[in-house]
């Protein structure tokens, strides 16, 4: 008579979680930077890309942009995520060319922490200072206001050194004009190298957006 009972709860149970299952899958996906406000990175699922961002308190361990992230994707809201664990870098590894290629001429495209000599803004003696330097410039070049928040905004860095707008973490269309001036205005970096050679380069930075 137990059987007879329990049977039927059993089997929902094990078609529930089973169910559970075939609603997420698990990414492995690259840092792209991590500053104040947030680790971002980017993913691909059924041929689409996304954008994320995560708080830094998302766990107690040490890890560096050279590291990953691991995450649940939900494949019904695929640009819903969850955090699974930090995947940290094994660095006897073959460094890999990103998957992102530059569209005007077909040169792979390689990430930042993947250079041997990266690309420096002007005034700036190493790539740590990159971040404060093109900050000061982009304010002295917006209209401020009281009210700003930062934007995080892929750029891609060509072998010349020239800069162009990639992609933000923003669908305001204001903002992406306000943004797309801006990095109009911005002078050449130095040239990016890996192996030797003048790459392009994919770089997040952040831009003021005042309100």
């Amino acid at each position: 008579m137990k059987e007879i009972v329990y049977f039927p709860f059993i089997v929902l149970s094990v078609i529930f979680f089973s169910g559970c299952n075939y609603t997420n899958t698990v990414k492995t996906v690259s840092i792209e930077k991590i500053d104040t406000s947030g680790i971002y990175f980017s993913y691909e699922y059924l041929g689409k890309e996304f954008d994320g961002i995560l708080p830094l308190e998302i766990t107690h361990e040490d890890f560096t942009s050279a590291d990953s992230l691991k995450i649940r994707i939900n494949k019904n809201y695929p640009e819903e995520f969850k955090f699974v664990s930090v995947v940290h870098r094994v660095w006897n590894t073959q460094d890999e060319i990103v998957s992102i290629r530059n569209d005007e001429n077909k040169e792979d495209v390689y990430s930042f922490n993947q250079l041997d000599k990266k690309p420096l803004f002007l005034g700036a003696s190493n790539e740590y200072e990159n971040d404060s330097l093109l900050l000061d410039f982009f304010v002295q070049h917006s209209i401020q206001s009281d009210k700003m928040e930062l934007v995080g905004v892929y750029i891609l860095i060509d072998k010349y050194g020239n800069a162009t707008f990639k992609k933000a973490f923003t669908k305001n269309e204001d903002d992406l004009q306000t943004i797309r001036t801006l990095i109009d205005k911005l002078p050449k970096f130095t040239t990016p190298i890996y192996d030797g050679d003048s790459v392009a380069v994919s770089y997040l930075i952040e831009i003021p957006i005042y309100k």
